[in-house]
């Protein structure tokens, strides 16, 4: 079975690796969120572009619409260019009947979009035709060339439309919808960074009493972790506001087990400040501690069991009265005995061990100790 300091090191030690284990946790974790975050980033940014240029509208080029027309009408435009010298004889010949079709050619536009683009061949090529004729080709060219730039405007007026509508509407939406998208990761990437917690501080052993009153005297806290400074120099303050130590009194049968030391333990969350020790009794190790009581909390309690249930989370299986000195045990699971009582009105002891609840009384019976000044 393990005693008291086997226990405290096996704890102590657990404690460390769990410390070591969650600051390599929290490294993890700085080193790979980041990078998860930028790389999610990337997704979304890639996906939302990607998207982007897929919306693209395609504009229409008003050369390509001039070649479809050309295109759809092969027939024509062979027949016309085959029978140029057709009609340059007559547009020189009859005047009258060079504008008839072109007057019947406006009345077939209106009607259909493929008698639209025959007039426009058929324009051109007599245009083409009569600019190498002479006088009477210059007249007639100027009464023609009124239907000839009318033609164009209203074919190309749609393709305008969807230049000026088409381009503007679409890039911002889609400016929108990424903005929108792609602020909530920004955010939560701007978030707080995760600092380590420090351990507490642990108890200071000494070699025996008289290097302890001298730490205690001196008040030195340099040389130890800065965050663990303050309770230290709380711990000195503690003990010097008293100006005393609690000893245990080598007795023929309680002696002090001085290879084991001083400890002065600081202030802790469950725990007091105090001295502890060492001492054996009829070949049973037992570990016990002088506290400096908590004042505020001495006031709002009721007797040693009160204060060590409030104090330390430990229960009181058991009352009772040892040389007029009321005494709270508790039995652990594992077979250790705790006991505890108060010295003075400022000042209370714990023992443990792993002994019986006779034993124990026994050993508490045979007890004495004295104040040590500093």
């Amino acid at each position: 079975m393990k005693n008291y300091d086997e226990m405290y090191q096996s704890v102590l030690s657990k404690y460390d690796e769990y410390q070591k284990k969650k600051k390599k946790r929290i490294r993890t974790i700085r080193r790979t969120v980041p990078v998860l975050a930028c790389f999610c980033l990337t997704i979304v940014l890639g996906v939302g572009y990607l998207d982007y240029f897929k919306n693209l509208p395609h504009i229409p080029v008003q050369p390509n619409i001039i070649e479809e027309s050309t295109i759809e009408a092969p027939d024509t435009t062979t027949a016309v260019t085959n029978n140029n010298t057709t009609i340059q004889t007559e547009n020189i010949t009859e005047p009258a009947t060079a504008t008839s079709p072109v007057q019947s050619s406006e009345s077939d536009r209106t009607a259909s979009t493929e008698a639209h683009q025959q007039q426009t061949v058929t324009t051109v090529v007599s245009e083409t035709q009569s600019n190498i004729k002479t006088e009477p080709a210059t007249d007639k060219s100027t009464e023609t060339q009124v239907p000839v730039t009318t033609k164009p405007v209203t074919n190309t007026q749609p393709v305008t439309e969807l230049q000026t509508t088409s381009p503007v509407q679409i890039p911002t939406e889609t400016q929108t919808s990424v903005v929108s998208d792609h602020e909530p990761p920004i955010v939560t990437e701007t978030t707080e960074p995760i600092l380590p917690v420090g351990p507490p501080a642990q108890p200071i052993r000494f070699t025996d009493i008289n290097d302890a009153i001298g730490a205690v005297n001196a008040s030195d806290v340099s040389s130890y972790p800065e965050h663990e400074q303050e309770s230290y120099r709380y711990m000195f303050e503690r003990i010097k506001s008293d100006s005393f130590l609690y000893q245990v009194n080598n007795t023929d049968t309680v002696s002090l087990i001085e290879d084991r030391g001083i400890s002065l333990f600081p202030y802790a969350k469950y725990e007091d400040v105090g001295v502890g020790c060492f001492v054996r009794y009829k070949d049973v190790n037992y570990h016990i501690t002088f506290y400096y009581a908590n004042h505020d909390l001495i006031a709002q309690t009721n007797g040693i069991a009160d204060y060590l249930q409030y104090r330390m989370g430990r229960r009181c299986d058991k009352e009772i009265n040892i040389s007029d000195t009321n005494v709270s045990l508790f039995f652990a699971d594992n077979g250790q005995t705790y006991a505890g009582a108060f010295i003075d009105k400022e000042h209370y002891f714990a023992v443990n061990t792993v002994v019986s609840e006779e034993e124990m009384i026994e050993f508490l019976s045979a007890l004495s100790f004295e104040q040590i000044p500093l």
